[in-house]
């Protein structure tokens, strides 16, 4: 589960996201937008001027998936 939270007007309280993304504004700012865990309604938090970690870390798991595989000669490739 998630630990970025945002205020699902549906359940009228603060919910996880699923599956949040970075999302840069036009005025320079960054949110993260997901989908309640609850309702299944779009979530939009503001995060503020710097970018957020979240895509950052998904391509690093995306990477050490390929990075860490053995190959044939028993040798980490």
């Amino acid at each position: 589960m998630s630990l970025i939270q945002a205020y699902d007007i549906k359940a009228r309280k603060k919910v996880s996201m699923i599956n949040p993304k970075p999302y840069l504004m036009k005025n320079g700012m960054w949110t993260v937008k997901g989908t309640s865990v609850e309702t299944g309604i779009n979530l939009f938090r503001i995060v503020g001027k710097h970018k957020p970690k979240i895509g950052q870390l998904r391509f690093e798991a995306f990477k050490n998936l390929f990075t860490s595989r053995q190959c044939e000669c028993d040798k980490i490739c």
